[in-house]
């Protein structure tokens, strides 16, 4: 493969992406929602969701 073609991403990849978006989503309809407990956890699994793929992408970098 030529260095300038970037790779498809992994299926990991795909999947961490996947829940990133759905916490995100989430936790703003539970904030909506004023259910500040499930909003507040969704917002902290969104978190832990980006720096996880944060320190991946360093990694393969």
């Amino acid at each position: 493969m030529d260095q300038n073609t970037p790779s498809a991403p992994s299926l990991k990849q795909l999947l961490l992406r996947g829940l990133r978006i759905a916490a995100s989503t989430v936790a703003l309809v539970e904030l909506l929602r004023n259910d500040w407990a499930g909003g507040g956890l969704a917002t902290l699994a969104w978190l832990v969701f980006t720096q996880v793929e944060r320190r991946q992408s360093k990694q393969t970098s």
